[in-house]
């Protein structure tokens, strides 16, 4: 099975007073930690790659030099600007004939190798249509979808992902519990980080 992981790198950080994905966390910009998790990953999986959608230039360029030779391309996407809708859709349009995408952010440095692949080889092994990572009943990220639900993912608009078509049809979604909430953990704000 073709596996693209979209990893959504082009955030905004309105609430964070700078840009989130390249505060340092234990040495590294936060966006960093998933991503090579995300790689390690594919490396062992054949037919999966991971697929950087930013709009920062130093994020696209940093990808750029130091993953080279990994299962990893990047994507500069500007109209991210105008919210999470533009970077799903960039990363469909650029994945080619994925027969699935599962979507992880980088602002959730916390989450495990083990956590991300276990959900991965879930939901490919099940033939999910789709699939969350939950913790507690919690919908959080990342999300996988089939290939079927390309024409959704690309008619989203504006600061809406693809959770919404994950809620509406919830009864067909595969819930994965996570090692924990930590893991799911999205930073938002420096508070996040305490």
């Amino acid at each position: 099975m073709k596996v693209t992981l979209i990893y959504l790198a082009a955030g905004n950080s309105r609430r964070f007073g700078l840009n989130k994905l390249l505060y340092p966390i234990e040495g590294r910009a936060m966006y960093r930690h998933l991503l090579e998790r995300l790689a390690s990953i594919c490396e062992r999986h054949e037919g999966w790659e991971v697929l950087a959608v930013t709009q920062y230039e130093e994020i696209y360029s940093e990808i750029m030099s130091s993953m080279e030779g990994r299962p990893v391309r990047v994507i500069m996407s500007p109209d991210s600007i105008r919210g999470i809708s533009m970077s799903v859709k960039a990363g469909v349009r650029a994945s080619g004939d994925s027969d699935a995408w599962a979507f992880f952010v980088a602002d959730q440095p916390f989450m495990k190798e083990t956590t991300a692949e276990g959900f991965l080889e879930t939901m490919e092994r099940e033939g999910c249509e789709l699939g969350c990572m939950a913790s507690g009943g919690h919908l959080g990220n990342p999300a996988w979808f089939l290939a079927d639900y390309a024409p959704e993912l690309l008619d989203l608009a504006g600061d809406r992902g693809g959770k919404q078509i994950i809620r509406k049809y919830l009864e067909r979604v595969r819930l994965y519990e996570a090692g924990g909430e930590k893991e799911l953990l999205d930073i938002d704000t420096m508070s996040g980080l305490l």
